[in-house]
């Protein structure tokens, strides 16, 4: 990075938020746990996505992230406010992260794309997701087609993870995580 070299964070994020989430959903009752997780990335996510925060002002691009930051940015909903803007989505920017296309089109991975168009495709592909643990990776499995469906955005052909991987060795943890950033791969959606 200080190289000025290009490094995606994107797998270790969402590989340690839904590590945690797991860790959260599947204990008999809240505790403190040992697992770290970045709780401040599914802070700003959501305020990003559902605007449920106050912007700060800023002169310097950088991450979304900081945009949220600081005392009282939050706004307040009533219970049914909150509801609605969760559950039925209408409030939801999905534009954040979409192409902008005006009509059906197709994509094929196939080194031509903008990064941004890159990034997209990625983004919808179901993955084994590593995190690096010292001599191990633990593996979070990644499919958005579930959630993607329930907001109305179809796929031709959504992934199928066919194996539950929780803990992988450092050879294969490498070899999920360049499936991860793999690109040129003339698949097509």
């Amino acid at each position: 990075m200080a190289a000025g070299r290009r490094v995606g964070l994107v797998v270790p994020v969402l590989a340690s938020i839904y590590k945690g989430l797991n860790k959260i959903s599947g204990s008999p009752r809240l505790i403190r746990m040992p697992s770290p997780f970045p709780i401040h990335f599914v802070y700003s996510w959501i305020a990003h996505y559902f605007k449920t925060h106050y912007q700060v002002l800023q002169g310097v691009r950088g991450p979304k992230m900081t945009l949220f930051s600081g005392e009282g940015g939050a706004k307040y909903y009533d219970p049914q406010e909150a509801r609605k803007r969760i559950h039925k989505g209408d409030f939801v920017s999905w534009t954040c992260n979409m192409t902008t296309k005006d009509k059906d089109f197709s994509f094929v991975d196939d080194g031509h794309a903008k990064d941004f168009e890159e990034a997209y495709f990625m983004a919808i592909r179901s993955n084994y997701l590593p995190l690096r643990q010292g001599d191990h990776f633990d593996v979070e499995l990644y499919s958005p087609h579930r959630f993607d469906r329930q907001f109305r955005f179809f796929q031709e052909v959504p992934g199928i993870l066919s194996q539950d991987i929780r803990r992988a060795s450092l050879e294969d943890g490498i070899r999920y995580w360049r499936l991860c950033i793999s690109s040129k791969t003339m698949e097509k959606v």
